[in-house]
Order: C-alpha cells, then structure tokens, then sequence
C-alpha cells in the first residue's frame, strides 16, 4: 500500500510526482499557467485538507485490515496490490463511459500504446510497482502507529541518491534534518524492540519500500514524464502497467487461486474492503492535487506529516497500545526533522553558481 503520499517537485521541470499505494501520477505545470490561479477561501482550504486527511487515513486502516491476517493466514500482498490497480482501471472507464452518456468527451479512458509502452514510462511503473509491493508487506508486518517512523528513511535515501546520481550539493542544514530523523528512526526501532512489536521483516520491506520510492523520486526528475497528457490519464496508464506487471505474480504466488479457491470468492465484506481500498486510493491522487492547488507543494508536504501525526495518535488509541515516551521522542525527532526539511525546502536556496541544491 503506500498509505503515505510521496511528493517530489522538480523546479527544472516543474514536475510533480505523487505516489499512492496503487497509483503513481505525474503531471506538468504548463509553461503559461499557474496552479494557483483558482483562488480558495480559508473554509475551503480547510475542507480540501480535512478530506485528504480523512481518505489517507482511512486507506491506511483498510489496508492494514486486508494484510494482518484478518481474513486467514494467507498473504495477499500482491493480489491487494493488483485489484488495487483494477478498481482504478475500472473507475476510470465508468468515468467516461458517463461522460459518453452526456455526450462530453473523455480522452483519459482511452489506451495511448504510445505512452503505455514507451521504454521511460515502463520503468517508472516497474520502480512503482516495486515500492508499492514493499510498502504493502512491510505494513503486513508492522503496526499502523510506527507507519510513520518506518517509511521516514525515504527522505535520507532521496537526499543519498540525488547527491550522487543528480550531482545536487546537499548544505549541512538538510544533513542536520536528515540527522534528526535517522535519530528518531533509530529509536524509534530500539523502542518497538523493548515493548516486543518489532518486526524485522517489517523494518527490511520499509527500508527496501523507502529506498524504491526514493529511486522512483530520482529518476523521474532524471527522465521527467510523458509529455502532452494529463493527470488522470497518467494515473490510468500507469494502472494498466501496474496490473500487466502484478499479473504474472498474482498467478505465480498463487494468492489468486488462493483467494478463488477460499471462502474470500464469496465474502461480500473481503470484496468491499478491497473496492473501498482501491476507490481511496484514487481519490487520494485527486484530492493531493486538489491540496497542492488549494495550498502550496510544500504545505502539502507539512499536511503529509501533521497527517502522520493524527494517524500514529489514532492507531495508539483504536488499537490500545502501550507506548514509553522515548517510543514518542523517536516520531518528534522524524517529524521535527521533516517539518525542518520542508521549511528550507520553502526558502527555495540557490547557490551563487545558479546550481540547484538540495533542500
């Protein structure tokens, strides 16, 4: 799943990239126009923050209620995964076979083989895939409260992996964010270790979702994205990859058949839980850009963490665990780390040689 939306802005570019536990969309400002045209009102802007909120958190919660174990001892990481991407292929047909019926036109819901094949986008929804898969087993195996610390280490590998691949100077301000939240990432896991719920499969599917979300980041500021095509239509062919891609491991892990051949097939909860995680994923994508136009990229990275609080708070109380307070100090070391990191990130620093630096 993802369950927690990723946000890069390329300022050469201006691309922005979002990534959601089954759909991945990128998209251009066009030379010309300002995403902050439309103008929103406080209430509004309130509103549009209170609803990503609510949708990402929610999807959270299903899906860690698909990959506990609550429907048997199966693992359906990769079918959840796959249905996921179906429901978002199926969403958008319904949305233009309506549009059809008022006789608008809808040229998302059509197959461009030129993008859906074209050797960039191939990889970009092969990193994705891998992100997404990680980031689902590594849920599978930990608590929805360390979520947050868990998939933290992104920004350190970002940070890693444009430092040496894009060549951006990284100033010792970022490092010193980057310092507080490998600080609290570290005891954060020395925490889950002596209240007994680390799991090390957990932290190994985190740090491998982390660093494939991070390459996933760095190479589409490296290769940018398909031109001349709009967001949703980015979403649905990445979609039509994901599930191209998942296919063959749907069948040869045998959680297909597995689900078939189970009680699931006829479990009109299982099948409802699934949809519903599918549509939040989706809405997500939407509601994000919604965020971003309403705010800024980097207020929306700021919501992204006060989000990760609410949920980490929720997770203790719904679930009743027992935290220490050094468990505590752990998340505010991540999240005054990544609060840090998007306040200079704001500053828009560039160095006197008109280099872009990393902030």
């Amino acid at each position: 799943m993802n369950i927690l939306l990723h946000l890069y802005v390329v300022k050469k570019t201006n691309l922005l990239h979002f990534q959601s536990s089954s759909v991945i969309l990128y998209f251009r400002d066009t030379p010309g126009t300002n995403m902050l045209e439309q103008l929103y009102t406080i209430p509004q802007v309130v509103t549009i923050i209170a609803l990503y909120w609510t949708v990402s958190i929610s999807m959270v919660f299903v899906n860690k209620h698909l990959l506990s174990g609550f429907y048997g001892d199966m693992d359906l990481t990769v079918f959840v995964t796959w249905y996921q991407n179906v429901v978002t292929i199926v969403f958008v047909q319904l949305i233009g076979l309506f549009k059809q019926t008022r006789h608008e036109r809808f040229k998302a819901s059509r197959i461009d083989f030129q993008i859906l094949f074209h050797k960039s986008f191939l990889k970009l929804s092969l990193t994705s895939v891998i992100m997404i898969i990680m980031n689902n087993l590594m849920l599978k195996h930990i608590g929805v409260a360390f979520y947050q610390v868990a998939r933290s280490i992104t920004l350190i590998f970002t940070l890693a992996l444009s430092a040496t691949m894009l060549n951006q100077p990284v100033t010792w301000r970022v490092s010193m964010s980057g310092l507080s939240i490998v600080l609290g990432y570290i005891i954060g896991i020395n925490e889950e270790n002596s209240i007994g719920t680390l799991s090390i499969w957990g932290i190994i599917y985190g740090l491998l979702a982390s660093f494939s979300s991070a390459v996933c980041g760095i190479y589409i500021k490296r290769v940018g994205s398909i031109p001349n095509n709009d967001s949703l239509k980015q979403a649905y062919h990445t979609a039509i990859n994901s599930c191209l891609l998942l296919s063959p491991l749907v069948y040869s892990t045998g959680q297909a058949r597995q689900v078939i051949e189970s009680d699931l097939v006829t479990s009109l909860t299982f099948w409802l839980m699934l949809t519903t995680s599918g549509t939040l994923s989706l809405a997500l994508v939407w509601i994000s850009i919604l965020q971003i136009r309403s705010t800024s990229p980097v207020t929306h990275n700021i919501s992204i963490t006060g989000r990760s609080v609410i949920q980490t708070i929720i997770a203790v109380l719904y679930y009743n665990e027992q935290k220490t307070a050094w468990w505590w100090f752990g998340n505010l070391f991540v999240v005054f780390g990544v609060l840090w990191y998007a306040w200079m990130k704001s500053c828009n620093i560039v160095s006197s040689k008109g280099k872009e630096i990393l902030i």
